[in-house]
């Protein structure tokens, strides 16, 4: 019995190591193979890299950051990788890359769009430098750009916010900087050529102070932009009725809202003079000191002045800003009347 069962399981080992050497010989001959076929054949080194970016980065950033470079084979890329190491750069939104048989590796980029600077506090707007400031996406994503492009010259300042606790590539936390960034977006549905915004000061907490390319000032409440800009249209369209430029205009009431305007410009060359009015007129009083004679002429000249001269004189003198306090906003009624 001892002897039977020795054999049986000298025959098991047996068994088990021929199998065992089956399967090893057939896992290292299609290795060889799949080498021979595939990871050493020559006909599947990348020889063309494609790079395709929408916005400011170079092949050679993209390349040098994926490592990646022709000669190496093309199974041998783990796609997964390459796309890992390309979110890991601030300007990456998204990105594909597609391995093409049999040479051929395509990647393509959807680098984020900037749509506002994020200037730091105690900057010089007059004098700003681009070069202490971030960019920002609309999902608040902070970006640094080495070289300024054209087209980010003439972005918005989101001005109040501190940028000294955050990196490039993230996003920006807090409340100011998420309601401008919602403003800017919900202006350019609703208003997207009658708001050109300059500045979107942030620094009140409260509310949102704008100021636009005709140096208007518009304070905005935290929230519920929609409603704000309705109404902002209703000002903006009795602005254009009438032939006035908004000044200032607060929002934050939704009744009732305190509007002012700037002053109409009225220079003298401008004014309704009569002809004869220019040589018969009286003389400045600081010219010379008259004697009586003069006072007598210059008396009956301001006699004969017409009542529309007078004033006209009148006028001049008291030339100031004409504000209007407040702009009922309301629906316009059936016959389209206001």
């Amino acid at each position: 019995m001892a002897s039977k069962r020795t054999q049986g399981v000298l025959f098991c080992l047996c068994i088990f190591v021929l199998v065992a050497s089956i399967l090893c010989g057939i896992a290292f001959g299609a290795r060889n193979a799949l080498n021979s076929l595939f990871f050493t054949n020559p006909d599947y080194a990348v020889k063309t890299i494609e790079v395709h970016a929408d916005g400011t980065l170079t092949r050679d950033t993209v390349l040098k950051t994926v490592g990646l470079s022709e000669g190496a084979n093309i199974f041998s890329i783990s796609l997964p990788q390459v796309q890992e190491r390309l979110a890991s750069l601030p300007q990456v939104e998204e990105s594909h890359v597609q391995r093409i048989l049999p040479d051929k590796v395509a990647i393509s980029i959807q680098e984020r769009r900037p749509v506002a600077w994020i200037v730091p506090p105690g900057s010089n707007l007059n004098a700003f430098n681009f070069a202490n400031a971030y960019l920002v996406d609309h999902r608040g994503i902070l970006l640094k750009t080495k070289s300024l492009a054209s087209e980010y010259l003439g972005l918005p300042l989101i001005i109040g916010a501190n940028t000294s606790d955050y990196l490039p590539g993230q996003p920006m936390e807090q409340e100011g900087v998420k309601a401008a960034l919602e403003l800017l977006h919900t202006a350019s549905e609703i208003l997207p050529a009658r708001l050109q915004i300059q500045t979107i000061d942030v620094s009140k907490g409260y509310c949102l102070v704008v100021t636009d390319k005709q140096k208007a000032s518009i304070t905005f409440g935290p929230d519920r932009f929609d409603q704000q800009l309705r109404r902002l249209e209703v000002v903006l369209n009795y602005c254009d009725h009438n032939s006035k430029e908004l000044q200032t205009v607060n929002l934050l009431a939704q009744r009732n809202i305190p509007v002012t305007f700037e002053p109409p410009d009225s220079p003298d060359a401008d004014l309704d003079v009569p002809p004869g009015q220019q040589e018969s007129g009286a003389q400045p009083a600081a010219s010379a000191t008259p004697d009586s004679s003069e006072s007598k002429s210059n008396n009956n000249s301001e006699s004969q002045t017409k009542p529309e001269q007078k004033r006209t004189k009148i006028d001049r003198e008291n030339k100031g800003p004409r504000v209007r306090r407040a702009v009922l906003v309301g629906k316009p009624r059936a016959n389209g009347e206001r």
